[in-house]
């Protein structure tokens, strides 16, 4: 599973219903009570998962909020 698809899995698992949005997904932040859409997720040239809350959580915020660490990503 690449790190994006881990991501993707555990958003999903926590009711986040990340949905495609460009070249990426944009689903609801479980790091904060979101009721629109503020989290991007997208891969980047490297492989690497990219998580943007565009409410100001932070990527070790978010990736907690669904059990994981960033080193799991």
């Amino acid at each position: 599973m690449t790190p994006t698809e881990l991501i993707l899995s555990a958003v999903r698992q926590h009711g986040g219903d990340p949905r495609p949005a460009g070249v990426g997904w944009s689903c609801r932040c479980p790091a904060h009570d979101d009721q629109k859409p503020s989290l991007s997720i997208n891969t980047g040239n490297d492989g690497r998962v990219l998580v943007k809350c565009h409410r100001g959580c932070t990527p070790e915020e978010i990736v907690g909020a669904v059990g994981l660490t960033l080193a799991d990503l």
